[in-house]
């Protein structure tokens, strides 16, 4: 059944429906009724590409979540290792002391993890996807009221093969996102280093890629901050995700 995902999320690649398009039909495919996308990037605060946390009353669960508990996601901290997996295979994992984690955690035995973030939908089953993508992680968490029967192996295995195809959709949103903001003002050169900044490429890899030096990328990065009025990665993505 997966086979039939991949073509509607290739016809949203680029669109501003794309998180909800790929969130939905990955929903319907594993037979769960909530959602959340999260970009975790390095050095970066995570942001939150789409969620559907509305319908139930629980958005402070998803802003606690990438405002502080998203430290402690035994799920998360997995990561480089990428691939689906369920959040019960995490139970009993050790939790930080850092106050400005426990103090937006509930310890419930009754919860997959054996505990919830303030503001979370109790007695949730919860399966998640991460991919290699966007600079960073994309976490895929997907979420319904715990049932007597669990999500199958088969459609967790059929996820986890979906790994690859979603990190290149996800990859060349981000590029075709790019494009309208960088087109209308900016150099050829610095329209091609702003697109691989939005990869999630470093100064050092950009300079390596294009053969030019790392003084050179500054200072090109410096111009194409200015010329689009950013002052940071995040407000760079920010302004591609709106654009």
């Amino acid at each position: 059944m997966t086979h039939s995902i991949l073509p509607r999320l290739i016809g949203a690649l680029g669109e501003p429906d794309f998180a909800s398009v790929t969130a939905g039909e990955l929903s319907r495919f594993l037979g769960f009724d909530l959602s959340a996308i999260v970009v975790h990037r390095r050095a970066e605060p995570p942001a939150v590409l789409f969620d559907n946390f509305d319908r139930i009353g629980c958005r402070e669960g998803i802003r606690n979540y990438v405002g502080f508990t998203h430290k402690i996601n035994p799920m998360l901290a997995r990561v480089p290792t990428a691939g689906a997996c369920r959040a019960r295979d995490f139970a009993g994992g050790a939790l930080t002391n850092a106050k400005d984690v426990n103090t937006h955690i509930v310890m419930e035995a009754e919860e997959e993890l054996g505990f919830r973030t303030v503001g979370w939908p109790q007695r949730m089953e919860e399966v998640g996807l991460y991919i290699d993508a966007w600079g960073g992680v994309v976490e895929l968490g997907f979420y319904r009221e715990r049932a007597r029967c669990s999500i199958s192996t088969g459609k967790l295995r059929a996820l986890n093969d979906l790994t690859a195809p979603l990190a290149a959709a996800f990859d060349k949103h981000a590029a075709l996102k790019a494009a309208p903001i960088v087109a209308s003002v900016l150099s050829p050169r610095e329209q091609e280093i702003c697109a691989l900044l939005l990869k999630g490429c470093s100064s050092q890899a950009i300079a390596l890629r294009l053969d030019i030096s790392r003084h050179t990328v500054k200072d090109h990065r410096k111009a194409i901050f200015r010329k689009l009025n950013v002052s940071s990665l995040a407000e760079l993505f920010a302004q591609a995700r709106a654009a």
